[in-house]
């Protein structure tokens, strides 16, 4: 009877101790993670998986996002609604236009274009039209000397649309005419709009910018040469407009064999104005922290904007033989080759010489490091460039021309290469 009493008894203790051990397994499940680390080392554990997984998801969305983060034809907001007739007021004597043109590939794009008004230029500076006038007959009282044309060619920085830049180019340009002690000499300013920008059709890319310059270059050579004009082409960069700018320097040089009849207008001259030498040292001065990992992203860029590639280029085209062309002379009977009713034929060989380079820093620059503007300097100098370097004291990054060393140093750069 003892027996058959105490069995219920038993199985009902038996059952609340499995209940128990249940319990606390399911409070407490015992995992890998926690049996591998010490209870102490799980919260930093934790916190540096969630460090590395957000440093890895920045790094990917910057490698996939590139094109917008470096191109931002969307800031300021509603820059590419903005009209040049918003900016009018502050152009002073400068009339700009817009003019469409098209890429290399067909793309859509939009020229500024800026030329002094010469009754307005009378008027603000007191004189009647017939002053203006004068200054007309001035500019064509030598038929026979061919009128000088000079075009810049502007090439703006990665950021806003081509109106905002339209008047301080109108103050360079009305500064430098003033300046000018040859009345015959014509200087016109035209700024382009990349794919992407402003009005113009496309996204901005690398590869479809490249075409765009070289668009630009053979528009600007067609659209103001004539039979009695001698046209000179400038180049003018700020910030990466100036990578892009001697990356299409460099295209146009290789294009050309060397001749005086070579296709295009001759480039005078190459303003970097805030230059960067690289994307790669764009990367690094936006991330300066040697602990952070998106400065070591470089590899991972499509955008390869770099300046000091661009000058080799232009070292190498100097350098490499171009040839040798017949120079004729009336008399002579030594070993030469005679041609028939020229006289003596002898080889010339063709000498290449590459425009200067204005190279302007400025001194207070919150996006380009001064050892960027000081490595691309050392290059340019390494490669036997013609440059010269002007550090516009107090100046941040887009104030170079606002100040008046920075203004002058452009105009007597203009004014001597042309």
């Amino acid at each position: 009877m003892t027996t058959i009493t105490n069995t219920p008894t038993k199985r009902a203790s038996i059952q609340q101790k499995q209940n128990a051990v249940r319990s606390r397994c399911l409070q407490n499940p015992r995992t890998f993670f926690t049996d591998a680390i010490p209870t102490v080392l799980i919260p930093p554990t934790i916190f540096t998986t969630l460090l590395l997984g957000l440093w890895t998801w920045k790094c990917f969305w910057i490698v996939v996002m590139q094109d917008k983060l470096l191109y931002i034809a969307w800031l300021p907001p509603f820059a590419r609604s903005e009209q040049i007739a918003d900016y009018e007021g502050q152009c002073g004597p400068v009339r700009w236009e817009g003019k469409q043109i098209r890429s290399l590939d067909g793309t859509k794009l939009t020229v500024c274009e800026g030329r002094m008004k010469s009754a307005v230029g009378s008027h603000v500076h007191g004189h009647s039209d017939a002053t203006a006038s004068l200054r007309d007959d001035l500019r064509n009282s030598d038929p026979t000397k061919p009128k000088k044309r000079v075009v810049i060619c502007y090439f703006q920085g990665n950021g806003g649309s081509t109106p905002l830049r339209l008047p301080l180019l109108s103050d360079m340009l009305r500064t430098v005419t003033s300046a000018t002690e040859d009345p015959s000499v014509e200087y016109i300013v035209t700024a382009l709009s990349y794919r992407g920008y402003w009005t113009s059709s496309g996204r901005a890319t690398q590869s479809g910018i490249e075409l765009d310059a070289q668009a630009f270059l053979a528009w600007a050579s067609r659209t103001y040469a004539g039979p009695d004009t001698d046209l000179r082409l400038v180049l003018w960069g700020h910030s990466l407009g100036s990578a892009i700018a001697s990356t299409a320097l460099a295209t146009d040089l290789a294009r050309r064999d060397g001749r005086e009849s070579s296709v295009g207008a001759p480039i005078s001259g190459l303003v970097m104005e805030a230059p960067t030498s690289s994307t790669k040292d764009m990367l690094i001065s936006l991330y300066p922290q040697k602990w952070l990992p998106y400065r070591y992203l470089w590899p991972f860029l499509w955008n390869n904007w770099d300046s000091s590639r661009a000058m080799e280029r232009m070292a190498k085209w100097r350098d490499e033989c171009p040839g040798m062309e017949a120079e004729v002379e009336e008399d002579g009977d030594d070993e030469k080759t005679m041609a028939p009713g020229l006289g003596t034929v002898k080889p010339r060989r063709i000498h290449r010489s590459l425009p200067p380079i204005l190279m302007l820093s400025a001194e207070k620059d919150e996006v380009i490091p001064p050892h960027a503007v000081d490595q691309l300097e050392a290059d340019a100098r390494r490669m036997g460039l013609v440059l010269e370097r002007k550090d516009v004291a107090g100046a941040m990054h887009t104030e170079a021309l606002v100040k008046v060393e920075g203004k002058r140093a452009v105009v007597n750069f203009l004014l001597s290469c042309t």
